[in-house]
């Protein structure tokens, strides 16, 4: 498998900061591009046990022909190609944390910013992060580590007005309803716990 095809399988399977770090780690001296920023919103709702994931990540190349291998080969896969690797990589995450997750939707975009500076935008919904009882809320994926670098960020959305039980580990920052944690830091998948 050429390092473009591997490079778009792994970024079509991702998981918030995990499979993103742990791809351009293991090939960080055979890569031509790097990570520029990094975003990753899960959005809650009381109505539901689904869970939106909103992704955007950049990367930068080193060569404007490195660049248009990997757009070429974005286009050729598939929406279904996509979801099914999307869900592969929560099939394989739910039997190494046993706990059942599963992608119920995926959809993504590639960008060109410059000949050199590429957006890969991602839209998931998945279940089995959320556990819920009549009015108590429980988000956790068991231990799963995240590497955040500069210029990245994971955002928790929970509803309004809902009332914060307890959070690990600590944000770094809340804003109205949005926990967040910022990079450059080595985080634990976080758990929160809140009444709707």
């Amino acid at each position: 498998m050429s390092r473009y095809k591997r490079f778009l399988w792994i970024l079509v399977a991702v998981l918030g900061a995990v499979m993103v770090y742990q791809f351009f780690m293991m090939n960080k001296n055979k890569t031509t591009y790097k990570q520029t920023y990094y975003k990753s919103e899960y959005i809650f709702s009381n109505d539901s046990t689904s869970v939106s994931i909103h992704t955007v990540a950049g990367f930068l190349f080193k060569k404007p022909e490195d660049l248009k291998k990997a757009m070429d080969q974005f286009k050729s896969l598939s929406n279904k190609d996509k979801l099914k690797a999307y869900n592969n990589m929560f099939t394989k995450l739910s039997k190494s944390i046993k706990k059942p997750i599963r992608a119920l939707s995926y959809q993504s975009t590639m960008t060109a910013e410059s000949t050199t500076a590429l957006k890969i935008e991602e839209n998931g919904v998945v279940s089995g992060l959320v556990s819920s009882t009549d009015d108590l809320v429980k988000i956790s994926m068991g231990k799963v580590d995240m590497k955040l670098d500069k210029n990245s960020k994971v955002i928790f959305s929970i509803p309004k007005g809902s009332k914060l039980i307890s959070v690990l580990p600590t944000p770094t920052s809340v804003d109205g309803n949005e926990l967040i944690w910022k990079g450059p830091m080595d985080l634990k998948f976080p758990e929160v716990d809140y009444k709707k």
